[in-house]
């Protein structure tokens, strides 16, 4: 609905017009036709959604502490060790906020508290990244909700939008300016990449 209403509030340089006045009730038709799009497969895409949604609401009703402890609990566990494997740099931090500016502030809001011009638009409400601060939030954690998105809530999944060094690179943004942590190129490590700077 945020995105019908207007939007440059989830995608900050869409050119797709504002449709705030179609009115409330008009937007809302139109939402459920596009959630109804693929007949069958649909109805199994929304019960999923519906199922999702509901405990991500019960999560986030349950407060700070059981809202991050689900976030992290619903990342396969592989993913939740793997640390950042780009170094942080002043490059890569200035890309991760240019990608954050086109895709994320609209929701999250321009200092990570949730608070996007989106959010009256969204239950539950944007993750505010600093209930993050002082909790064990590793790059792989970030990579793979910014790579999948977070089924039931508003959070789409962007593997289709942006390059794997690109979802590192913003999830490293977010780590260092909003969570004040980053486990960027520690150990456990592989071997670095082919590409080199």
């Amino acid at each position: 609905m945020a995105h019908f209403i207007n939007p440059r509030y989830t995608r900050p340089s869409s050119i797709m017009p504002p449709f705030e006045w179609l009115g409330m009730e008009r937007i809302e038709k139109l939402t459920r036709y596009i959630q109804s799009l693929g007949l069958k497969n649909a109805d199994r895409r929304m019960a999923r959604q519906k199922y999702w949604k509901a405990e991500s609401i019960k999560a986030y009703e349950a407060g700070p502490d059981a809202n991050a402890r689900w976030l992290s609990d619903i990342v396969p566990e592989g993913w939740r060790i793997i640390p950042n494997p780009y170094p942080t740099t002043d490059a890569s931090l200035q890309r991760g906020q240019k990608i954050y500016q086109n895709f994320c502030i609209g929701c999250h809001g321009p200092i990570g508290d949730g608070m996007g011009p989106a959010q009256p638009c969204i239950y539950p409400p944007p993750l505010n990244f600093t209930i993050l601060k002082g909790r064990e939030i590793s790059g792989g954690i970030i990579y793979y909700q910014l790579m999948n998105g977070i089924t039931g809530s508003a959070m789409p999944y962007f593997k289709r939008d942006l390059e794997s060094q690109k979802i590192w690179e913003v999830g490293d943004y977010v780590a260092v300016y909003f969570i004040n942590q980053s486990d960027a190129n520690t150990e456990p490590r592989g071997i670095d990449s082919a590409w080199e700077p």
